[in-house]
């Protein structure tokens, strides 16, 4: 634990700390104007929020999470990860990041919704703007282009607002919010922080557990064990997870290991350090996909544990499952590529190909 000048901002690295904070919603706030901070210009969402605030709309979210048919998403994401297979199999390179994972997890999440998906390049480019946006505070530069993609995606909602309900989460949302009292603009303004997490997280998600396994390709051989599959999902999850961290304001003055934390200050948990923590996980910096226990920070825990973190677990077990029936073997074709982020982690650019298929003489 650590003072940050740069951040502004306590820094935990541990585990339970970590966990301790994210958790405890009555001294650490995600709504920051509950510990004195002027957030006037915020839009309130489930991510802004905490209880009792945040609790109906949570309640009414998660409901028609579990109500969606998310066995049969992961079995046509699967088919649509195998179909990309298929298609680059004589490629002499392909780009995963953007051949395969954007406009699979893109493709699971509006299935998801129920909404029309939109055109999987230029989305890329508006969430990859409002990603960035999310380090202003490191980088103010990337504000007005974070500012001007959520322009853009507020028009997209209000299409899909106007347009003909599809079965999906959107829709059995908006109906349970009429009984529930809960307007139609914050819906929406929690469909934008879903669909936008949901895309972005899986993405990085999927991404990063792709690249583990190309640098690991005797894990991936091990994930064809009865039962390996899930522990693996997890694993790859914590070894290399998307999200590296999250801030909340202290509400009220406490202390954490001995260190007193003042009402207002800033206190940042890093999942990444939690999830590497030896205190917590026995040989951290080794892929174990047969690791059990594995109660990692990757998506968030309590309150504000990620809703949709199914969906990132889906979309990794369906492109893992995809990857083991592959036409060929597969392996890097060169040094993944990272943009500058700070809070979402993950290669830009993982180019791959297929390892020729050896005949018999």
């Amino acid at each position: 634990m650590f003072w940050s000048e740069r951040l502004g901002s306590w820094v935990l690295t541990s585990y339970e700390d970590c966990r301790a904070v994210i958790g405890d919603t009555g001294t650490f706030a995600s709504d920051w104007r509950r510990a004195g901070h002027d957030e006037s210009g915020a839009t309130p969402s489930m991510q802004s929020l905490d209880p009792p605030e945040h609790t109906p709309v949570r309640r009414l979210f998660t409901l028609a999470y579990r109500a969606q048919d998310l066995d049969g998403i992961g079995i046509r994401a699967t088919e649509a990860a195998r179909a990309v297979f298929e298609q680059l199999a004589d490629a002499p390179e392909f780009d995963f990041t953007a051949q395969v994972a954007r406009p699979v997890a893109l493709r699971a999440v509006c299935e998801l919704l129920g909404v029309e998906p939109p055109p999987v390049a230029s989305f890329a480019e508006l969430s990859d703007a409002l990603v960035r946006g999310m380090d202003a505070g490191l980088v103010p530069e990337v504000l007005e282009p974070a500012l001007a993609a959520r322009v853009e995606i507020t028009r997209l909602l209000a299409e899909w607002a106007v347009a003909e309900p599809k079965p999906g989460l959107v829709a059995d949302v908006l109906a349970g919010a009429r009984s529930a009292g809960v307007p139609d603009d914050e819906v929406w303004s929690n469909v934008r922080v879903l669909f936008l997490a949901g895309f972005s997280t899986t993405v990085a998600a999927a991404v990063n557990a792709v690249l583990a396994l190309l640098r690991h390709p005797e894990a991936l051989g091990r994930m064809r064990a009865p039962g390996v599959l899930e522990t693996g999902v997890d694993e790859l999850l914590r070894y290399d997870g998307p999200v590296q961290g999250t801030t909340r304001a202290c509400v009220t003055r406490t202390e954490i290991g001995g260190v007193t934390i003042e009402r207002g200050d800033l206190v940042m948990a890093l999942f990444g350090a939690a999830n590497r923590d030896p205190a917590r996980f026995e040989a951290p910096d080794e892929l174990r996909v047969d690791r059990t226990k594995n109660r990692h920070l990757s998506l968030g825990w309590g309150p504000h544990a990620c809703t949709g973190a199914s969906l990132a677990r889906i979309v990794i077990r369906s492109l893992v499952t995809a990857l083991l029936d592959a036409p060929a073997a597969t392996r890097l074709a060169g040094a993944p590529w990272r943009a500058p982020r700070a809070t979402l982690r993950y290669p830009d650019r993982l180019p791959m190909t297929f390892l020729p298929v050896e005949h018999d003489a």
